[in-house]
This record gives C-alpha cells, sequence and structure tokens, in this order.
C-alpha cells in the first residue's frame, strides 16, 4: 500500500481525535482562540514553530511528525523561519550553531555562552 500523503491539517485532526478530544479543549491548551485551531486544521493558516512544538507536546509526538505539508513536500527551515520571523536572514553556518547549542544541558549552553562573551570581548 503506497504512503498516503497528509495535510498538518490533517494530522492535527486525527491526532485530536484520536484523543477525544474538541478543538476548543486543544486551543485552550495552546492558549489560542478556538478559531485560531480550526484554522489549522481546515490548511487555512499554519501555526507557527512555538506553537507546533506546543502541539507536539500535547499529542506526545515528534514534531517532525507534524511537518508535512498538503502537496506533500516537507516543509522546510526556510518556510518555518519564515513564519517566525527573522531566522531566514541566518547563515547556514549560524543556524547549524542553533541547532548544536540546543542540543546542549543548560549548564553547557552557560558555558558555551561564557566562552563565547569572552572571545568576542577579545582584539583581533
Amino acid at each position: 500500500m503506497p504512503y498516503e500523503k497528509k495535510s498538518l491539517g490533517e494530522k492535527l485532526r486525527k491526532l485530536r481525535e484520536s484523543y477525544n478530544l474538541s478543538q476548543k479543549q486543544v486551543a485552550e491548551a495552546l492558549n489560542i482562540d478556538r478559531s485560531t485551531y480550526t484554522y489549522y486544521e481546515k490548511d487555512k493558516t499554519r501555526p507557527s514553530l512555538e506553537t507546533l512544538v506546543k502541539i507536539s507536546r500535547i499529542f506526545n509526538v515528534p514534531t517532525a511528525t507534524l511537518l508535512p505539508d498538503d502537496d506533500g513536500k516537507q516543509i522546510t527551515f526556510r518556510d518555518i523561519a519564515r513564519s517566525d520571523g527573522l531566522l531566514i536572514t541566518l547563515s547556514k553556518e549560524e543556524r547549524g550553531l542553533i541547532v548544536y547549542y540546543r542540543s546542549l544541558s543548560t549548564e553547557d549552553q552557560a558555558k558555551v555562552l561564557a566562552e563565547m562573551a569572552k572571545l568576542a570581548k577579545k582584539p583581533q
């Protein structure tokens, strides 16, 4: 049986129904209007990256499982960045640094920031 491509909205609806939740309940958990969540399920709008992460936590699924869009192609970092603001202006290396940084423990993140602050203050 071939893989059936589903839009983000279809995935959200199926997940919500599998948890036997109403759109209102999910919207309240996300702290958004029910109509906003309804637009996500109808593929009229896409949630921000922050909201997508919250949705993945509510339904206990990896965020990546929500990413294929309605035409079957993957949503790229560039697509997400457009919806979240200035991330699109970052270079590939800068985005890579963010990914590495986020994978660190809180303690290691603090060490990295302290070291970067030292390096930034050094004359070149």
